[in-house]
């Protein structure tokens, strides 16, 4: 054989002995000794570990959805670009395919709203589906000036400089607010010098009034949706991203809206310059209103947009509705149901109105020296809200406490010229027949103090939102109608 390049490994034996236990070994976790302190005896006890638990990190993404408010699951756009502003959306999008893809005809179908505007689905939780949906798009680039919107930022930035550089609102102007000084919201934090402070476990942000100053134009713009068709779905879809129950986006022809706009002032061209151009009005927000409505509804929806919220704006927009139904004639509401958002703000406005009315009545008659009686269809009448809503409020106010049964306010009856002229010439009712007409009724009495403490608690501003004069001469009221037989003699 030839020899083999291996070699055996050398073995030694070793006889077994006795040795001295090994040194103690300290744990990884314990902190080592120093040079010159003394090594740990085994008869003493062992210094207790000190272990500082250390987390993993969490994801970034987790923290940051923690920080967000609560949120709608099947929300399609995270984000909308409103000009040069960004700010999230607060519910799903019905916008196409061109921005969503397939997308859209899954949103569309829970989107149907019954006659009373719930949801036909039973108003039941969002399934494992709809929570584990991820959004199709994060940001919407949308034109403030016609709401035309588009998933590219060049394209659309392009179009908005031209927008801007016409200045152009459809419709026609109807309204302006008068300037002057007005208080608005401001939020306020609590380590602002000379600022409210907040108070242990309040949480949310705190509100300061502030007064300011209107430098530019505030003005109310009336479109038509028959006219400009494409301007008022745009608008509906851009709406629908921070309304719930808004279900009318296409079909606009029926209605009217209102714009709110905001025109800043005329900044003079610096020296040496041409730049001479107009400036751009900005819409903030805006109301829509049925032209035919059988239930007389002055309002279907109302919205300021987000960054304009908190600003005495959405009070502007419902005193012009209400205004505008005295014009016509039509005592009426807003269309119910009301979302939340818009129960607060009516609720805010409609206490506003009547509390100013009851605080401007004289409740002692100085030529009778006897209380003056009202009901609720007078404080109607001279607020132009519906009787309904009058009740609602006085109830949540709680200004009126029980006075028994009494006679209540004679009925108003409602004649005609003829009988009216006939009538003046005849002398009034007196004695039992005057007497029928009054009947015994329950009766509250109305604490003028417990008004003003209502309206300093809940800070409700007793200025008129709205200014009458404001409006376009003649505008929304109508001619008095004129018989046959007067045309034929003239």
């Amino acid at each position: 054989r030839p020899p083999s390049d291996l070699v055996a490994p050398e073995i030694t034996y070793h006889v077994p002995q006795a040795h001295p236990p090994p040194p103690h070994r300290t744990s990884a976790l314990v902190r080592p000794h120093g040079p010159s302190a003394p090594p740990p005896k085994l008869l003493d006890r062992p210094l207790p570990m000190t272990i500082t638990p250390v987390y993993p990190p969490k994801p970034p993404t987790i923290l940051s959805q923690q920080a967000l408010p609560p949120s709608r699951a099947d929300r399609t756009i995270d984000k909308v670009v409103f000009g040069n502003i960004c700010f999230r959306t607060w519910y799903p999008s019905y916008y196409g395919k061109e921005v969503l893809g397939d997308a859209s005809a899954s949103t569309g179908k829970g989107g149907s709203k019954d006659a009373g505007g719930k949801d036909q689905s039973g108003g039941k939780a969002s399934s494992r589906k709809d929570r584990e949906h991820h959004l199709v798009l994060e940001r919407l680039h949308v034109c403030p000036s016609c709401f035309k919107y588009s998933k590219e930022l060049v394209a659309w930035w392009g179009h908005v400089r031209m927008c801007e550089r016409r200045a152009y609102v459809p419709g026609r102007k109807i309204y302006v607010h008068p300037r002057g000084r007005r208080k608005v919201l401001v939020p306020q934090g609590s380590k602002t010098p000379g600022g409210a402070k907040k108070r242990r476990g309040e949480g949310g942000v705190r509100y300061t009034e502030e007064i300011v100053q209107d430098d530019g134009e505030w003005s109310i713009w009336e479109v038509d949706g028959e006219k400009d068709g494409l301007f008022c779905q745009n608008l509906s879809l851009f709406a629908k991203l921070f309304l719930d129950n808004k279900s009318v986006f296409f079909d606009v022809t029926g209605f009217n809206y209102f714009l709110l706009v905001y025109t800043p002032p005329v900044v003079p061209p610096l020296e040496g310059t041409t730049d001479d151009h107009a400036p751009t009005p900005q819409i903030t927000g805006f109301f829509s209103k049925e032209k035919m409505s059988w239930d007389n509804n002055n309002l279907a929806c109302i919205l300021v947009f987000p960054p304009w919220q908190r600003k005495g704006l959405g009070a502007l927009l419902m005193g012009a509705s209400y205004e505008i139904s005295r014009r016509e004639g039509i005592l009426g509401g807003p269309e119910k149901p009301i979302s939340d958002l818009g129960k607060k703000g009516y609720k805010r406005y409609w206490s506003g109105e009547i509390a100013r009315w009851l605080l401007g009545l004289d409740l002692q008659d100085p030529n009778a020296g006897q209380e003056v009686l009202v009901d609720v269809n007078d404080c109607s009448q001279a607020t132009w809200i519906h009787p309904d809503d009058c009740l609602l409020i006085l109830r949540d106010m709680g200004v009126v406490e029980e006075a028994g049964m009494g006679p209540g306010k004679p009925e108003a009856k409602e004649q005609s010229k003829d009988a009216a002229g006939e009538q003046d010439e005849e002398a009034p009712p007196v004695g039992e027949e005057a007497d029928k007409e009054i009947k015994v009724v329950s009766r509250v009495r109305v604490d003028k103090q417990a008004v003003r403490r209502y309206v300093s608690e809940h800070r409700i501003n007793l200025e008129r939102t709205c200014d009458a004069e404001g409006f376009v001469e003649g505008y929304a009221i109508k001619a008095p109608e004129v018989d046959d037989d007067e045309e034929e003699e003239n």
